[in-house]
């Protein structure tokens, strides 16, 4: 794990990822391994939170580092930057500037939000 960032309880879900230092915009705060999953495949709820798009034929989970704790938002200060498909490898970013002590959020995808909208 990164220097930059600390998983803990989140007031937003569980538990979050939170900046240990002002971060700027563009920084690297973690590069994570991914296992792939088919897409059909059925995940218990614990895992599929944790999936990312990753080809047509495969979503991918992390299974390293802060990436699998990622809270959403739908203004986020963070996002995914790169996938490498050779070392399955995704690297998230800062999207904008962070300060220390607040959760770093992404955006997951459109449904996401939709299934989010329809609780309230």
């Amino acid at each position: 794990m990164t220097d930059l960032v600390e998983v803990k309880p989140s007031q937003l879900h569980g538990k979050g990822v939170f900046a240990t230092r002002n971060i700027t915009k563009g920084e690297v705060l973690v590069k994570s391994d991914m296992a792939l999953i088919h897409v059909n495949e059925n995940l218990p709820e614990v895992l599929a939170t944790l999936q990312f798009p990753w080809t047509e034929e495969y979503d991918a989970i992390c299974i390293s580092d802060a990436g699998s704790f990622f809270n959403h938002s739908s203004q986020p200060n963070a996002e995914v930057k790169t996938r490498d498909f050779i070392h399955l490898i995704q690297t998230f970013v800062a999207k904008t500037a962070i300060a220390k002590g607040t959760e770093v959020t992404i955006y997951y995808n459109d449904s996401f939000e939709d299934f989010v909208n329809s609780l309230n």
